[in-house]
């Protein structure tokens, strides 16, 4: 993802989006949650994730990420 960032960014600023690189490491595990469960392709790591009553802290560290990652994300005009 590292690498992907600069382009990514590029990408998303031809629809207005200003999306820093730093936002796209953090943006890495809730991306591929979603991706994984929009495929159907369910790993150990989304599998427990969707789990309801258990592995708390994964959950905290996903959400946490994706709050981190959405913090800096500006729309330009």
């Amino acid at each position: 993802m590292a690498l992907l960032a600069p382009l990514l960014s590029k990408l998303f600023r031809l629809i207005r989006l200003e999306i820093p690189t730093r936002n796209w490491l953090f943006l890495t595990l809730p991306i591929g949650v979603l991706v994984h469960v929009s495929v159907g392709t369910i790993t150990p790591f989304t599998a427990a994730f969707l789990e309801i009553n258990t592995h708390f802290v994964l959950k905290a560290i996903v959400l946490g990420s994706f709050f981190l990652g959405i913090r800096g994300i500006k729309i330009s005009r």
